[in-house]
């Protein structure tokens, strides 16, 4: 973050890698965020690094780079124009990294999800749930961000599918599942969790239980369980954290395999 240093880690063996500086300009108003997943077709591992700049104007380009773990090397894409993509990481399901993107048609803004193939590194775009009270638009200059009830939303994965967290401003936050990959009226709502005071400003649930009684989460500064049963919050203890907080959480699958990593010598451990 201040020494512009990106790292591959795997926290089975703690083998990590250091990145080549990717060159990535930095602005004064500049959205930095990144997605990682497997080109199963090419066998080869890769970062997307997207940095937008936009102004006041709500001008958004979205410029993309892309790194590659076979040829430990950075390439340049054609730029994304017109689009102000999540600082939220990247989602990855299905060869392809996922984000929500802000799109500006002139007169308002509005909102989709957008995905990277990283076989043939093409993008696509994806609908959202339509509901009542569900407003994928906003116009230029609107400041109701932080108004009650307001609604922001974000990606997220649940098991294999791909979620999303829709945010109403100290109300509530919806759980919307895609349970069949891109297909029309795919979205499902599995949870909806109340908003109480303490609770922090950003939820991301990392699991639910089957029949939807207990969703393991992060709020932004500690990972909590709430129960719906109960209608309750509960923070979770993690050991040796001496009480600094969780700044973020995400889940991951187990390996010992770390390509390209094994035969990289002097490589320090990160804990």
């Amino acid at each position: 973050m201040y020494n512009n240093n990106l790292y591959l880690w795997n926290p089975s063996t703690r083998k990590n890698k250091i990145l080549p500086f990717s060159s990535c300009t930095k602005y004064s108003r500049c959205d930095v965020t990144f997605g990682f997943g497997y080109d199963e077709f090419n066998d080869d591992y890769k970062v997307v690094e997207i940095y937008g700049v936009y102004d006041i104007h709500y001008v958004y380009d979205a410029n993309i780079k892309i790194y590659s773990l076979r040829s430990n090397s950075w390439k340049i894409m054609k730029k994304y124009s017109d689009a102000l993509f999540s600082s939220d990481s990247g989602v990855y399901l299905n060869g392809c990294v996922h984000w929500a993107v802000a799109h500006n048609d002139g007169s308002c803004i509005y909102w989709d999800i957008v995905s990277l193939n990283l076989k043939n590194e093409k993008f696509g775009n994806f609908a959202l749930p339509s509901f009542d009270g569900f407003d994928h638009s906003r116009s230029l200059g609107d400041s109701s961000d932080f108004e009650l009830g307001t609604m922001n939303w974000s990606l997220g994965k649940l098991g294999d599918f791909l979620c999303l967290f829709c945010d109403y401003y100290k109300v509530k936050l919806d759980v919307w599942i895609m349970k069949e990959y891109n297909a029309k009226g795919c979205w499902i709502k599995s949870v909806s969790l109340p908003y109480v005071s303490g609770v922090g400003p950003c939820i991301s649930p990392l699991w639910i239980s089957d029949i939807g009684g207990e969703v393991l989460l992060h709020d932004g500064t500690c990972v909590m369980v709430y129960d719906s049963k109960n209608d309750e919050y509960k923070c979770v203890e993690i050991c040796e954290m001496n009480g600094d907080g969780v700044g973020a959480a995400t889940v991951y699958a187990e390996s010992l395999v770390s390509p390209y990593l094994d035969n990289i010598e002097n490589t320090p451990e990160m804990q």
